[in-house]
């Protein structure tokens, strides 16, 4: 009789981790650049914490979908969503009510 494996465990990619650190930073730094050129600057942390909750979000439905380990040892996807989160939730701290008018008013913008 054949014995199914139920359930396969979990192999965290062997990946280097410095490469790891490199690429995101890299991600992370070309994309606040895009930001900063693309958004006028009033909407700067408005737009960045929008985004940032949005990839939180985003990152964690990954995980749950691919039923990510929440208690290991190295890094995971759950981690990410609530790095993610925290700077949302920081630039949305940090921006003021004359940026959140300016965001949602359209006749200022013009």
């Amino acid at each position: 009789m054949t014995h199914w494996q139920s359930a396969r465990p979990y192999r965290p990619a062997a990946l280097n981790p410095v490469v790891l650190l490199i690429a995101l930073a890299v991600a992370t730094a070309v994309s606040l650049l895009l930001l900063a050129s693309l958004v006028p600057r009033p909407l700067v942390l408005p737009v960045l914490s929008l985004a940032a909750i949005g990839c939180a979000a985003l990152l964690a439905l990954v995980a749950y979908w691919r039923r990510a380990p929440r208690h290991v040892e190295t890094v995971t996807l759950w981690d990410l969503a609530g790095a993610a989160a925290l700077i949302g939730f920081a630039a949305g701290m940090l921006t003021g009510p004359e940026q959140i008018l300016h965001f949602v008013d359209h006749t200022s913008m013009q």
